[in-house]
């Protein structure tokens, strides 16, 4: 009997040692495993940085862009307008045979840029508004201003200047007037400049109108 126990306490023993051979290799198996979810992680965060640069890059882009474009239109804008003191007929009116015009000084006129003028003493400092004549072939013109409401002149010039060119003609008498008159020959491919402005700042509304009897 004595056999039997100790038999069965050493048994005991064995199985004990075995079961605790048994859990150290689970505590082993769970290191490993927490090892290699550390490794997962890091490989994540590099992607977060990769996709980081990427868009950096294209909003630098977009905004190069953008500033290019407003820059442009304002150097199209600036370009723009006619420089009266630099050429002084650049925005001169067309005019020919025919024509029967109601303007105004005030509206298609220009601010004040020739005060006189070869043909007369007056001191014409009001708007004034400056017309192109040509014509195909030689011709006898007439040229009328009318309606007026306030002292207006009528001028012609053989080129764009009020002091140095030839002036042709001029229509200035010392008061108002109903109609004021100048005629000329013109010839094929010649410009001549009509020219409607105020005596004393004078400024306001008129009728212009060009007869020609042509070869």
């Amino acid at each position: 009997m004595l056999r039997l126990h100790l038999a069965l306490g050493y048994a005991v023993l064995m199985v004990a040692a075995c079961g605790n051979d048994v859990y150290e290799p689970g505590a082993t198996g769970g290191a490993a495993g927490n090892g290699s979810g550390g490794s997962g992680s890091g490989s994540g965060t590099g992607g977060s940085v990769a996709n980081s640069g990427e868009g950096g890059a294209g909003g630098s882009a977009e905004t190069a862009g953008a500033g290019g474009d407003p820059g442009g239109s304002g150097g199209s804008v600036a370009g723009g307008g006619v420089d009266n003191a630099a050429d002084p007929c650049g925005g001169a009116l067309p005019i020919t045979c025919g024509d029967r015009l109601n303007h105004s000084t005030t509206s298609q006129g220009r601010a004040n840029v020739w005060t006189g003028y070869d043909r007369t003493a007056r001191a014409e400092s009001g708007r004034e508004t400056v017309y192109a004549f040509s014509s195909t072939t030689e011709c006898m013109v007439v040229a009328r201003l009318e309606n007026l409401a306030t002292d207006l002149d009528l001028l012609l010039l053989s080129a764009c200047d009020p002091i140095r060119s030839n002036e042709m003609a001029s229509s200035t008498p010392l008061d108002l007037q109903t109609v004021e008159t100048v005629s000329w020959t013109s010839a094929p491919g010649q410009t001549s400049y009509l020219v409607v402005d105020g005596y004393a700042g004078a400024e306001g509304s008129y009728t212009l109108s060009v007869d020609c009897a042509c070869r």
